[in-house]
């Protein structure tokens, strides 16, 4: 992680899930316990199909940031943060479009895994549609099983000149915090939206263990055979 050395830091995982996830462990009510234990500042909980809260929480000056991973019909997935309202799955374009009608920004989750079926790289997404509709794209995901993706989506990042993010991707307090994305001299919600915006963002990170998944894949079959 490169960071100027004058600057006050803080750390944000940006990309988890709590138990309104159908595949999350988490229960939301942990999330400040579990950013005071693991030192960060602020996590964004980007549920899958619809957000959880539509506005910031804060408590004891941290930060829950409201977030959904949006499955499209035709380009794989992209994350909305600072959601204020539901926005249904439909195409890639409309989403991003819909997300940025109620000023949220959009985030491009590890778009180079070949392992999973919804990516940027396994749906063939145009760069012209990065370029167009994404803010800032997911440099490290922890859930990423080898370094190579993400240094792969770094590497795309940097070719059309998109500033990065990191997330853990994490569906349990186990895995929360492995990836951080750090903004500078952050106050307040305003100045969290502001530093993304402007994508004056740094990241660091480390995969989590893979087996690590498998409580996560059980309980979303035990959910679905349950209902």
């Amino acid at each position: 992680m490169v960071t100027p050395l004058t600057r006050r830091l803080s750390a944000f995982d940006l990309h988890t899930h709590t138990i309104h996830s159908k595949d999350g462990l988490t229960p939301p009510r942990d999330l400040f316990k579990i950013m005071r234990r693991k030192k960060l500042r602020g996590v964004a909980v980007t549920e899958h199909i619809r957000p959880s809260f539509t506005r910031p929480i804060v408590r004891e000056n941290k930060f829950l940031i409201p977030g959904c991973e949006h499955k499209s019909s035709d380009y794989g997935e992209i994350i909305g943060l600072f959601v204020t309202e539901r926005v249904e799955n439909k195409t890639f374009v409309e989403i991003a479009e819909d997300l940025h009608d109620q000023n949220a920004l959009t985030v491009l989750p590890h778009p180079r895994d070949p392992l999973r079926k919804y990516t940027a790289l396994r749906r063939g997404l145009p760069d012209a549609l990065i370029v167009k509709h994404i803010d800032l794209v997911e440099g490290i995901n922890s859930r990423c099983v080898l370094p190579s993706f993400n240094r792969s989506a770094q590497r795309l990042a940097r070719r059309l000149g998109k500033p990065m993010t990191a997330g853990s991707d994490g569906h349990s307090f186990l895995e929360i915090g492995h990836a951080r994305t750090w903004l500078a001299d952050v106050e307040s919600v305003d100045d969290i939206y502001e530093e993304l915006k402007a994508g004056r963002t740094w990241i660091s990170g480390r995969p989590s263990f893979p087996l690590w998944q498998v409580p996560t894949m059980m309980w979303q079959r035990l959910r679905r055979f349950a209902h």
